[in-house]
């Protein structure tokens, strides 16, 4: 069974939202690893979005990361960073959302789609495909990352 973690984010209201995500299996074995690849991932979020994570849950830990509120009144929880993804081995097309986007000419490309080419992405990209699996348990590919509003 795969882990699981969310992680919740802070507007510039001092509105919460929250992303969750499976992940692998956590066990003595990789505990570790799996850590450092939740915490590299926040890192890259934390590069293309405005909100301030309050918040990290884990299926093997439960810690306040802080609280407060983002400091960019364009941090606003319900515009988010809609991530569409498809399991390896199934193909089955998954998605998550990502609260308070940042939105610059680093992230946001044509269409409200990402700038996959930017750095930001290609890191948040390999950060995403290296510690989201699919619901199944499956390693995913991340296809595209748009921006929305709150009626997806």
């Amino acid at each position: 069974m795969a882990g699981k973690a969310t992680l919740t984010f802070a507007d510039y209201d001092g509105e919460k939202s929250s992303v969750s995500f499976s992940t692998a299996t956590v066990g003595a074995g990789n505990i570790v690893a799996v850590g450092a690849a939740i915490d590299q991932f926040l890192t890259d979020i934390g590069n293309v979005t405005l909100g301030v994570n309050v918040k990290d849950v884990r299926v093997y830990s439960d810690t306040g990361s802080g609280s407060g509120q983002a400091a960019s009144p364009n941090a606003q929880r319900e515009m988010k960073w809609l991530c569409s993804y498809t399991d390896d081995i199934t193909g089955a097309a998954q998605r998550m959302e990502i609260p308070c986007p940042l939105l610059s000419a680093n992230t946001l490309g044509a269409g409200g789609l990402w700038n996959s080419a930017d750095a930001l992405w290609v890191a948040f990209k390999s950060a995403f495909e290296n510690v989201v699996v699919s619901s199944a348990g499956n390693a995913v590919t991340l296809a595209e990352v748009r921006l929305v509003g709150r009626n997806i």
